[in-house]
């Protein structure tokens, strides 16, 4: 470091000296070494035989520091930080945000001595590092002589200043976004879910080990496409897909995912996997016995339903007695349907392909409109139908698809009150026919949507009217054996929106 002092006009060329500083600056971006080329150039620059630097916060704290004397390399000091930002020069620089020169410090008290400093300074200038309005550092030179430097001196500190300003910003960024993308790597890695990421061209860009696992791949598979590394056909069509998208999916070794594909503008797609095969093959066991004691359930129930048909027909019965029997005639009736309905999805679980035909929707929504027309009516509600001209073919049973529609509608007209309105839409999709339920009921917590569609799943909130929780079991059921999908939109008191899509029927075959 240059130790002469810098008693006139600046020794070197003002042009020279800011294309040397600039030049360093861009030569790295690790923060110390940075704050270490600020200062070892600046002082030999202006040729003061020491200075220092401090990097500060919004809330004006002193994050590092550097000292440099002779030709000593820069060092963190620690110590003297606080008293010199509370009471010395680089203090006042930071409250007036303004370059400084003190021609003698002896005679300015804006330089703070420290007892124990064997070092003598006589004359110091100090100059902010200002970026986007705020100070982010201070920078101040020293000498041992007074009267060392002049506003020339300062003019070109400030300039020097500005360039570090730029400098240390980029490497606090740079810095940031080097943990950042540690942080984030190291949580990818240690996921166990499958998380694999693709470019804008669909290029894998990054997988973490879950997802070499899950789909046997390695390193090799980055840079390709994601549909030349991923042998499943369900996966490659569902990251083909250009929307946000969540789907089941069902590998040929009979894993099953729940797989989430998020799309970034700009970016490009995100994937996650979560296997839930065990949670499939409990659930399977879990229908298998339900549906197995439903069976078993029929014969008892049909003894009873018989000898309570007979009491119930005696003539010795007197009014009160007759009514006990009919309630046990209606409670038989209620685990009929319970019965029939448990059966009846595991019926659909099974397979339903051998019903489906090519149909037109618009007579499956007048039929379930006619049929609950009379229901309707006795509780006051406006019912609508409205089906856009020209909708696509769908290919399904008409039975089943009349089944789903009729339990949404009947949910619909089951909780919206008298005076209000349910209406019955069938609309063309981009993924090819939406069908929506619309009510005015009192709708529906966002907190519970995600359990609507379970088998045996209740609100709970007090609703008089609630049935045995298998109607939108049934409803999901039916459509996803149809290839489609079901969904929810509701508000509490702005009523619900109940809908499942449904894909076009491709004469094709493709």
């Amino acid at each position: 470091m240059a130790t002469a002092p810098a008693t006139g006009p600046v020794s070197r060329d003002w042009v020279h000296v800011l294309y040397e500083v600039t030049r360093q600056f861009a030569s790295t971006l690790e923060l110390e070494e940075v704050l270490a080329k600020v200062l070892d150039l600046t002082a030999r620059a202006l040729g003061a035989d020491a200075g220092s630097i401090f990097q500060v916060d919004a809330d004006g704290c002193v994050t590092k520091s550097i000292l440099a004397r002779g030709n000593l390399p820069a060092r963190v000091k620690k110590p003297i930080v606080a008293a010199v930002m509370r009471q010395g020069l680089a203090g006042w620089v930071y409250q007036h945000r303004q370059a400084v020169v003190i021609a003698d410090t002896r005679t300015d008290e804006r330089w703070h001595v420290f007892p124990d400093d064997e070092r003598v300074t006589r004359s110091a200038m100090a100059a902010p590092l200002v970026r986007k309005g705020e100070v982010i550092g201070i920078i101040t030179m020293m000498q041992s002589e007074p009267d060392s430097f002049t506003p020339q001196h300062l003019e070109l500190l400030s300039a020097i200043a500005a360039q570090a300003a730029v400098a240390i910003e980029n490497a606090t960024l740079y810095a940031r976004a080097t943990a950042e993308r540690s942080m984030l790597r190291t949580v990818i890695a240690s996921a166990r879910d499958v998380m694999l990421v693709t470019d804008r061209n669909d290029r894998v860009v990054l997988l973490n080990p879950a997802a070499q696992r899950t789909l046997a791949l390695d390193e090799s598979a980055r840079g390709r496409p994601v549909g030349e590394v991923v042998a499943e056909p369900a996966l490659r069509d569902l990251c083909a897909s250009v929307e946000h998208g969540l789907r089941e999916v069902t590998f040929g070794d009979g894993r099953v995912f729940d797989c989430s594909l998020v799309v970034v503008d700009d970016v490009g797609k995100v994937l996650g996997m979560h296997d839930i095969s065990t949670l499939k093959h409990l659930d399977a066991l879990k229908s298998e016995f339900v549906a197995h004691v439903a069976h078993d359930l029929r014969a008892p129930l049909g003894v009873i339903q018989g000898n309570a048909w007979l009491l119930a027909g005696l003539p010795q019965l007197e009014s009160e007695d007759r009514g006990v029997a009919q309630e046990i005639l209606d409670a038989i009736q209620r685990m009929r349907s319970l019965i029939d309905n448990v059966l009846d999805i595991g019926r659909i679980e099974m397979g339903i392909e051998a019903e489906f035909e090519v149909l037109d929707i618009e007579p499956v929504l007048r039929a379930v409109a006619a049929a609950v027309d009379a229901t309707a009516r006795e509780k006051r509600i406006l019912l609508t139908l409205h089906s856009e001209p020209e909708l696509p073919h769908v290919r399904g049973s008409v039975l089943r698809l009349e089944q789903a529609i009729a339990n949404l509608v009947g949910n619909a007209l089951k909780f919206t009150p008298s005076g209000g309105e349910v209406s019955l839409r069938a609309v063309r999709a981009r993924d090819g026919l939406l069908v929506q339920v619309t009510d005015t009921g009192p709708g529906i917590p966002a907190a519970q949507h995600g359990r609507l569609f379970q088998k045996f799943s209740r609100l709970g909130d007090g609703r008089e009217q609630e049935g045995n929780g298998l109607g939108l079991a049934i409803v999901k059921t039916l459509v996803e054996a149809h290839g489609g999908r079901v969904s929810v939109e509701s508000e509490v008191g702005k009523g619900s929106v109940f809908a499942f899509s449904l894909p076009p029927y491709d004469a094709t075959g493709e």
